[in-house]
């Protein structure tokens, strides 16, 4: 017995080490699986990590397009309501109406002298900047360029008839009877005229009313290139009374 018990010891020795051996191997498998899971759940993490990075990116690209949508969407009703203002401010007022009318004489009122005179000054200044110039051309389109074309015309016309009226006065003061005739049966309008106009003579008549009337023609001009500027046809434009642009450039 003792003799088969030795016999058995050898093959009892490599038995427990094959079993030794293949608990090792097997808990080696299952360390490599975890291992392999947790490699796979590492790269998964990763791969959302960056899908939402993308996303985050994305979103913030379309809030960013959003806040510059609203942005532009908050400044043209700015601008659209400042060129409706500008619109009202813009609109003929009733002493242009008078003057674009041929009543010529309102010219003797202050204000209407002072309102030609800036609106003049406001066409012919130069736009300092992008703002300004935005500005002014807003105000040029809010102008109405027929009646401001009309006043120029009758202003135009009034400081001929003052100059004729200049030249009569001139010529009867060196003696000339004819003149003296004429102004003397035009002595009680001619008074009411001048009166009205503020003036003491008709040389000063003739002076403001030029003065006016090339203000008038500055503005008109100014709005006319304006609105050509924003692709309006004006060929053919003609104010009442007087000729079309082309015909004046031909001239």
């Amino acid at each position: 017995a003792l003799a088969a018990i030795t016999r058995d010891q050898p093959r009892s020795a490599e038995i427990r080490r094959e079993q030794v051996q293949q608990w090792m191997n097997n808990l080696a498998a299952h360390e490599n699986a975890l291992l392999a899971q947790r490699v796979a759940a590492a790269e998964a993490k990763a791969a959302a990590a960056e899908l939402l990075k993308d996303q985050v990116v994305e979103a913030e690209a379309r809030a960013a397009a959003a806040e510059a949508w609203a942005a532009a969407v908050a400044e043209e009703r700015e601008t659209e309501k400042g060129a409706e203002g500008d619109a009202a401010e813009g609109a003929a007022p009733s002493w242009l109406a008078r003057l674009a009318g041929g009543e010529v004489d309102s010219l003797g009122e202050v204000e209407v002298v002072s309102a030609v005179s800036e609106a003049a000054m406001t066409a012919r200044a130069p736009a300092e900047s992008l703002d300004d110039v935005a500005a002014k051309q807003r105000w040029l389109k809010s102008l109405d360029v027929p009646m401001w074309g009309r006043a120029a015309v009758a202003l135009s016309e009034a400081a001929s008839d003052a100059a004729g009226m200049a030249a009569l006065s001139a010529q009867c003061d060196s003696g000339d009877d004819v003149s003296c005739r004429i102004l003397s049966e035009q002595e009680e309008d001619s008074q009411a005229r001048l009166a009205r106009l503020n003036v003491p003579n008709w040389g000063a008549a003739a002076a403001v009313l030029s003065v006016a009337a090339s203000d008038a023609a500055a503005v008109s001009h100014a709005a006319l290139e304006a609105l050509e500027a924003f692709g309006f046809n004006l060929k053919g434009y003609r104010p009442k009374g007087g000729a079309s642009p082309e015909a004046e450039e031909e001239e």
